[in-house]
């Protein structure tokens, strides 16, 4: 067989380009810095690597969401926590208001205090998180939950919509909650109602003991049958065996002239007994009654003033929600009359206290659920970390480079590259008429 140079160019051109391949496909290998740069190199690698990049990317999907999520339950906690701070002020300032030594206008600069923490409480009520949505709107997050009606009242206006965040494959977190549970639907302190019937005497009333009162409320309040939660107080005067009891007079029912309180103060007469009955005429309590001295019963006080021979009616009121603003607000109007008694003023302060309190039961569940979520946000994050750090060890495992050996075998293949180009040259060079 005859060696042309066609055979030898061709030989020598195909093995540098060769080699030349080769040396490409190193670099190409540390540049990407891995083992595999096409399926072709190791297909079953190449299919795990393709799962576990599969299974990053659905990881950092969620990891937005978490930190989305975490924004926005960071926003509620510090709004929460500084809601909670103010109602503390507040109830501080009206603890100081209730000094019998404060004047008038030791009293209003205290209400233009309050009135200003009640104005940013509203605020914080109102917040919005960095994306311009309200937090507490539950899912109307583009208007305010809460604004002041022609009255002066704060009304919400959110919905009670509670919107989610996907942090995992098949789990949901809730990242709002409703500002109407948190501060909308808030109890106020509970009442009840009276009306003197028939007597010559002059009724007062109160809540003498608000546990008990509320106690009693939480065990007889029918709010399916209104007629449950009517009761009767009659007294009576004592009498001797044999003998009748003076009609019951109601001329006097109504009047209250200063004739009538002298008349009333001044009646020092037997004292006679008591009797409570419900609305089916069954006696829940009775007693023995002086003139002048409380009556008492499930937490109320009823005092009259007078000769026995009355009856009062007694009903309890609807337990009733509404804002904490509203109820801290009432209590204002109340200290900024300064013709309001005493007595006004003292409910005033137990009304507020009572929403306070409330309020800030209901703000500290918030902050307990927040905190819960945030936990959870964290561990889910960490988690996350966890997990794609390990799919990234078992990508290196399987189509991770060794630099050392890769590098190598670049020199080496940079060697051939180079015998082969001097032995082309070599080659290229020899002819028989070089023997000549």
């Amino acid at each position: 067989m005859r060696v042309t140079n066609n055979l030898i160019y061709s030989q020598s051109s195909r093995s540098i380009g060769q080699a030349n391949e080769k040396i490409l496909k190193a670099q190409e290998k540390i540049s990407a810095q891995t083992d595999i740069i096409k399926p072709s190199d190791n297909p079953v690698g190449a299919s795990q690597i393709l799962m576990y990049e599969g299974s990053n990317n659905r990881l950092k999907l969620f990891d937005d969401s978490i930190k989305m999520a975490t924004s926005s339950l960071e926003y509620q906690e510090v709004a929460l926590e500084s809601l909670n701070d103010s109602m503390d002020d507040v109830r501080s300032l009206l603890m100081q208001a209730q000094n019998d030594i404060n004047t008038q206008e030791d009293i209003d600069a205290i209400v233009q205090e309050v009135g200003l923490i009640t104005e940013s409480m509203a605020e914080l009520m109102n917040s919005k998180s960095a994306d311009g949505n309200y937090i507490f709107a539950g899912t109307d997050t583009q208007g305010p939950p809460f604004v002041l009606d022609s009255q002066g009242r704060y009304k919400w206006t959110g919905n009670e919509g509670i919107k989610y965040a996907q942090i995992a494959e098949d789990m949901k977190i809730p990242v709002s909650d409703s500002g109407k549970k948190l501060f909308q639907d808030i109890w106020t302190n509970r009442t009840f109602s009276s009306q003197l019937l028939t007597g010559d005497v002059s009724l007062s009333t109160k809540v003498q003991n608000q546990g008990d009162f509320d106690q009693f409320m939480a065990d007889y309040y029918d709010p399916e049958n209104p007629a449950s939660n009517l009761y009767q107080i009659t007294t009576s005067p004592v009498v001797a065996d044999g003998t009748t009891p003076p009609p019951v007079d109601s001329t006097y029912v109504g009047s209250d002239t200063r004739e009538d309180q002298e008349r009333r103060r001044a009646f020092d007469g037997t004292p006679g007994t008591f009797s409570i009955t419900n609305n089916q005429g069954e006696v829940v309590a009775s007693g023995s009654y002086t003139a002048g001295r409380p009556i008492n019963f499930g937490g109320m006080s009823f005092l009259m003033r007078g000769q026995p021979g009355a009856s009062v009616d007694v009903a309890l009121d609807k337990p009733r929600r509404d804002n904490v603003l509203n109820e801290i607000n009432d209590t204002l109007a109340v200290l900024k009359d300064r013709n309001s008694t005493h007595e006004a003023r003292q409910q005033a302060f137990f009304d507020a206290t009572t929403s306070i309190n409330h309020a800030q039961l209901k703000v500290g569940e918030g902050r307990s659920s927040v905190g819960a979520r945030l936990n959870i946000l964290r561990d889910r994050e960490d988690f996350s970390s966890a997990n794609q750090l390990s799919n990234a060890v078992a990508q290196d495992r399987v189509g991770g480079l060794d630099i050392a050996a890769a590098a190598t075998e670049l020199t080496m293949k940079e060697s051939a590259l180079s015998a082969s180009q001097k032995v082309f040259t070599r080659m290229s060079n020899l002819s028989l008429f070089n023997k000549m």
